[in-house]
């Protein structure tokens, strides 16, 4: 986990050893993200896709960054058959992390799926 001030790295205690900013409430914040991605991946692998989509969706209110969440959602909302939903949760997480980001494959494949394309487009 890094610091949300410095971006260093952070260690066990409850300041960043390299800026000095309080960091418990943020280490709180990230787990409890953390833990609500992990039950909306229970429930997409259950294929509950609306549980998941939900849970993924409180992830993404406590860290806007978590790019794993955004992915996943992108991935409920387009196994939904919610394409522009899921186009909009990989472009965010492109933006937020452009270098080695699993959106950037997800984007191809709706890209040069005519079909999926098609139907975006009525």
């Amino acid at each position: 986990m890094r610091c949300y001030k410095c971006g260093s790295v952070l260690s066990e205690t409850e300041y960043c050893n390299s800026c000095g900013a309080d960091v418990k409430i943020y280490k709180k914040i990230i787990r409890m993200s953390n833990s609500m991605y992990n039950a909306g991946l229970e429930k997409a692998k259950n294929k509950e896709l609306s549980g998941a989509a939900d849970m993924l969706r409180r992830s993404i209110m406590m860290d806007k960054n978590n790019i794993q969440a955004r992915n996943l959602l992108g991935l409920v909302y387009y196994e939904m058959g919610e394409f522009v939903d899921a186009l909009s949760q990989w472009v965010i997480s492109k933006n937020i992390k452009p270098d080695k980001n699993l959106a950037d494959d997800y984007i191809k494949d709706v890209q040069y799926n005519p079909v999926k394309l098609e139907s975006m487009n009525m």
